[in-house]
């Protein structure tokens, strides 16, 4: 698809006048300047300070079409020479996201001919929502930010419908609806469930008891302000209502839709009740666009009560968040459990492994210890077959033993005497031995006196 910036401003049936005031002729712009919405836009600021409340007046009452943009412009201050710059820059830059914003273009107000077969409308709603996936890279793109820039299309060029998508998204807080975690239309379904169990408390609990959640429909309500199938001329006036009140006051309109359809949607069951909410809703209200936004002014909603509720959601959302951090605790907790679950398993395993080794060995073991006292029995028998024997032959053997001892008895005594003989006949031979010993000591002394003699004698002789 094409990246060019058109300057043609037609938007089906409707066409922006006021680009410029010098397009306008003299008698005209006297007219606007005379008119109410003339003055706001020649002096905005000095006709809200004198008169606050008529802007809202003439608001609920509705704007001039032909002056629709340039007037949500003035509420929205959007107006940014150096934005609208950076949107002719973005433009000749490539989206991760294009394909998928091409394929979603048919799907955007197929039924409006200016959306139709990939014409102007095609191309300026490419254009802006692909600008802004590069503007804003976190929310990127999402197939509900076409439904918004839309309306915008209708009545006012691309790149001030770019500049205003920017304000909404920030100034308006709608950004929220489209970030990865939707924190902002979390907030909004939750305040519009209150509102709803406040004000029409029938359809809050035929709601429940069907199981219908607001998820189910109202989302793509607070997401494309309505736009994604209510009919453009009321999608307008709550573009209208919006600019001045905030994105809050889509919560008026919400409830506004269940107060006009009480009987009817409690008539429906689960099976046609969701299918009603998207897509019959708001056939009450589609020939008159006044009495929707007549109907959702009688809705109270004051800032106080919304605050109150957002209290109420930031605490909910904090005890969420603590439950979670319990849970994602026990959860690790749990983990680790059943680690060491797993971890004792393993050690069961091994113990029951060495337990049946340790069985085994008992059971053999056992089969030993029976085999020893079956050889025990049978040892114990035979001393006890041997203790009979012995207490049999005992008379037998001691008297052998007497006899025995008897007869050693004599031998010894015999020994003994004998002994006594061979005593006394050693004490002879010592006292002869002793005699004979002295008798050759003698003969010894005899000797040497002979030798002394001999040898005195032979000095005597002079022999040598």
């Amino acid at each position: 698809m094409s990246t060019g910036v058109s300057r043609i401003q037609l938007r089906g049936n409707y066409r922006v006048i006021w680009r410029n005031s010098s397009l306008l002729t003299k008698n005209t712009r006297l007219y606007l300047l005379v008119d109410y919405w003339g003055a706001l836009m020649h002096d905005y600021n000095g006709v809200v300070k004198k008169n606050p409340k008529e802007l809202t007046q003439k608001i609920q009452k509705g704007i001039p079409p032909a002056l629709r943009g340039l007037i949500w412009q003035l509420l929205a201050k959007s107006k940014d020479a150096q934005l609208e710059a950076s949107y002719a820059e973005l433009l000749k830059a490539t989206s991760s996201h294009e394909k998928q914003i091409n394929r979603d273009m048919g799907r955007t107000f197929p039924n409006h001919e200016y959306f139709q077969a990939e014409g102007l409308g095609q191309e300026s709603l490419f254009n802006v929502v692909k600008a802004y996936s590069l503007y804003d890279t976190e929310v990127g793109y999402c197939q509900g930010l076409s439904f918004v820039v839309g309306p915008l299309l209708l009545n006012m060029p691309d790149e001030e419908a770019f500049c205003v998508l920017v304000r909404m998204m920030n100034t308006y807080d709608m950004r929220g609806h489209f970030t990865p975690d939707m924190s902002t239309l979390q907030l909004r379904l939750y305040q519009y469930e209150q509102l709803m169990e406040e004000t029409v408390p029938l359809i809050h609990k035929h709601f429940q008891n069907q199981g219908v959640r607001s998820t189910m429909y109202a989302s793509q309500w607070f997401m494309t302000l309505f736009a994604y199938k209510f009919p453009l001329d009321l999608v307008f006036r709550i573009y209208d209502i919006m600019f001045v009140e905030g994105v809050e006051s889509l919560l008026r309109f919400a409830i506004a839709l269940l107060k006009a359809n009480h009987d009817r949607i409690l008539n429906h069951d689960f099976e046609t009740l969701v299918e009603f909410l998207k897509n019959g809703l708001f056939e009450y209200y589609r020939n008159n666009p006044s009495l929707f936004v007549r109907d959702a002014y009688d809705v109270k909603v004051t800032p106080k009560k919304l605050a109150q509720y957002a209290q109420k959601y930031t605490a909910m959302v904090q005890r969420q968040q603590a439950e979670l951090a319990a849970e994602d605790s026990l959860r690790e907790s749990n983990r680790q459990l059943s680690m060491h679950v797993r971890r004792l398993e393993g050690s069961v395993h091994t113990l029951n492994k060495e337990h049946v080794e340790l069985a085994k060995e008992l059971i053999t073991k056992k089969m030993e210890m029976a085999q020893l006292q079956d050889q025990n029995d049978v040892l114990l028998q035979k001393v006890s077959d041997l203790t009979k024997i012995v207490d049999s032959q005992g008379k037998e053997v001691e008297d052998r033993l007497k006899a025995e001892i008897q007869s050693v008895m004599e031998k010894n005594v015999e020994l003994t005497r004998k002994n006594e003989q061979v005593e006394d006949q050693c004490n002879q031979l010592e006292s002869m031995l002793i005699d004979t010993k002295m008798k050759y000591a003698e003969s010894e002394n005899e000797r040497d006196e002979l030798a002394r003699r001999l040898s005195d004698l032979r000095k005597a002789l002079g022999v040598a």
